[in-house]
């Protein structure tokens, strides 16, 4: 989604570049799962429709979020729920691992099914430039079945070594486990330590935006040390319940399933909105890249 340049004359300034990025986690309930085609769970069909509806009228990238295939992430559990949501879109998709990738060893069946889209097991981190001034991370925060997630690991030295050398404005890094959140998994030390490391080593490399998933709710946070902070877990499986108003939370939903929308463009800004299966916006904003690398 690329916008044009305008204007009559040789002196008219170029309109900025945007490539608009989708983004969920936490999508498709398993096979054997007693909810299936029941009302309020399971609802990852509805979820893929949009994304499909997204990615035909412009939408650049679709990445998931982690857990996109419940319970264990089996090869043929992907094939059975989430492809028949997801196939029309997975050439412009990035996959993310969640913790459910790996209830399968060596979560075998997220990287068969995912293929280059995955990454490889021994390299999950990546990175991409969706438009002039912008890179995209993506990152494992299941730190034990990746070599770790600290600034001695291979994940972190690549990471540190990656935002040391980018010239890039603006930056969006994403991985399953959230630093703060609201919903279920709000105070669990186990989902905030996976989160810290990575964030430290984010925010100290110029950072400006961080995507999660693990919650089932959608939330959105002030900046933190410059970081906006989201968490998307709304892609389809289930909802979890909101159990406290974590510090900096300016918005959450724990009651409709949807994606949340970026246009990232290249003057230094990004728009976001939460979009329902529906078609309904419940949150959105524009927001500019302040972070800056640590000295």
């Amino acid at each position: 989604m690329t916008v044009p340049a305008t204007g009559s004359d040789s002196t008219a300034r170029a309109e900025p570049k945007v490539s608009r990025l989708v983004a969920v986690g936490d999508i498709a309930c398993d096979p054997n799962s007693p909810y299936i085609d029941t009302r309020g769970q399971c609802q990852q069909a509805r979820v893929g429709s949009l994304v499909k509806r997204m990615v035909r009228r412009g939408a650049d990238e679709f990445v998931t979020l982690g857990d996109a295939q419940y319970e264990y992430a089996k090869y043929r559990a992907f094939m059975a729920e989430f492809d028949p949501a997801f196939r029309a879109v997975r050439p412009v998709t990035w996959a993310v691992a969640g913790n459910h990738e790996y209830y399968t060893k060596n979560a075998r069946g997220h990287f068969r099914y995912w293929g280059k889209h995955a990454g490889t097991r021994k390299h999950p981190w990546r990175t991409f430039t969706p438009v002039p001034g912008w890179r995209v991370v993506l990152l494992d925060s299941n730190c034990e079945h990746v070599g770790g997630c600290g600034p001695k690991s291979r994940q972190g030295k690549w990471l540190r070594n990656m935002l040391a050398n980018s010239s890039r404005t603006c930056t969006v890094a994403m991985w399953h486990h959230p630093l703060q959140t609201s919903g279920e998994y709000a105070g669990n030390e186990d989902t905030r330590s996976r989160a810290l490391k990575l964030w430290k080593m984010a925010n100290a490399g110029g950072v400006d935006l961080v995507l999660n998933g693990h919650d089932h709710i959608y939330e959105r946070f002030a900046k933190r040390s410059d970081i906006q902070q989201f968490v998307v877990g709304t892609g389809g499986k289930n909802h979890y319940d909101i159990t406290t108003k974590a510090p900096g939370s300016r918005k959450r939903v724990n009651d409709r399933y949807g994606v949340l929308r970026l246009d990232l463009s290249s003057d230094g800004t990004y728009r976001h909105a939460f979009v329902t299966v529906s078609g309904n916006v419940l949150d959105a904003g524009q927001v500019n890249c302040t972070n800056e690398p640590a000295a």
